[in-house]
């Protein structure tokens, strides 16, 4: 009885971390023409390009959601076109090193 209960703790252990870890560190929200970041922080550097990639897409209305750091850097996007995902995409990965 009680390997067992140490087998569901390890289990449930394992869930938390790969839980942790698959989570966006950085969430920013576009519409109607402006960016927010929803989760996380961005040097402002980073999110004034964000915001002028948005400016330039007013119809634009999704998330750009951001894990890793450097050179693990992954980069979702949801409910954006291809354009601008394209844009935002050259701006985080121009900015990789400082987010």
């Amino acid at each position: 009885m009680s390997a067992l209960l140490l087998i569901l703790a390890f289990g449930g252990l394992v869930a938390v971390f790969v839980w942790f870890v698959s989570r966006a560190r950085v969430v920013v929200a576009l519409c109607h023409g402006t960016a927010q970041v929803v989760r996380g922080d961005l040097p402002g550097g980073v999110f004034a390009e964000i915001r002028d990639v948005a400016r330039h897409a007013p119809r634009a209305a999704g998330r750009v959601e951001i894990r890793g750091r450097r050179g693990t850097l992954g980069i979702a996007f949801t409910g954006l076109d291809e354009g601008t995902a394209q844009r935002l995409r050259n701006v985080l990965l121009l900015h990789r090193d400082r987010l």
